[in-house]
């Protein structure tokens, strides 16, 4: 008897330092900022992505995975990331603004792209010769690629698909979010290593 009460003690104990560290872990959002989930966030931040696999045989020619940051997204990430960093509201309206402003005439991505080939795998490299178009509304849009220069943990944070072992960019189209989002639409990478699409219902 005198085990089980030592036991059912000690597994309150855990118990209680489980919660106290899960509620610990999740920072209250500031105030005056839109109230996300780090569950939700996931969730749409799945529902906006797309990745494609590319075989030749049984060999991995590329991987890529692509995240479309529209209106909806880009909110709900400075809203996540303000939870993250503590932002106060000032700051929050600041980064807003930003996104807001580079939105009036662009269209952006967020791109992890992995190919076993590492001299072909930086997106950004235009030696490489990669190409990256957006279908959308008739029209094809070319894209440029930005290495993300940031720690794999940070990355994570905001793009949780993304893993160790392929690159991390954003792609920018020459087009106002406003005009394509919430449109079928066609991310096409193709370069000597291969070529995928991915298909945004």
């Amino acid at each position: 008897m005198g085990d089980m009460k030592l036991f059912a003690m000690t597994l309150t104990a855990v118990l209680t330092t489980f919660i106290l560290i899960s509620c610990a872990s999740r920072l209250p959002m500031p105030s005056g900022i839109p109230e996300i989930s780090p569950r939700d966030f996931e969730t749409l931040s799945q529902q906006k992505s797309k990745k494609v696999e590319v075989y030749e045989g049984l060999m991995n020619k590329m991987t890529v995975s692509a995240t479309w940051l529209d209106s909806e997204l880009s909110e709900a990430t400075l809203s996540h990331s303000a939870r993250i960093a503590q932002w106060q509201e000032p700051k929050y309206k600041e980064e807003r603004f930003k996104v807001v402003n580079r939105h009036t005439d662009k269209t952006e991505f967020f791109v992890s792209f992995y190919t076993p080939e590492r001299k072909s795998a930086d997106l950004a490299n235009t030696k490489n010769l990669w190409k990256i178009y957006l279908d959308v509304n008739g029209q094809r849009y070319e894209g440029k690629a930005t290495k993300i220069k940031q720690l794999l943990s940070e990355i994570q944070s905001i793009y949780p698909q993304h893993n160790r072992w392929s690159y991390p960019f954003i792609v920018t189209f020459p087009v106002a979010t406003a005009l394509v989002e919430n449109k079928p639409a066609v991310l096409t990478l193709t370069g000597a290593v291969g070529s995928a699409q991915l298909i945004f219902n």
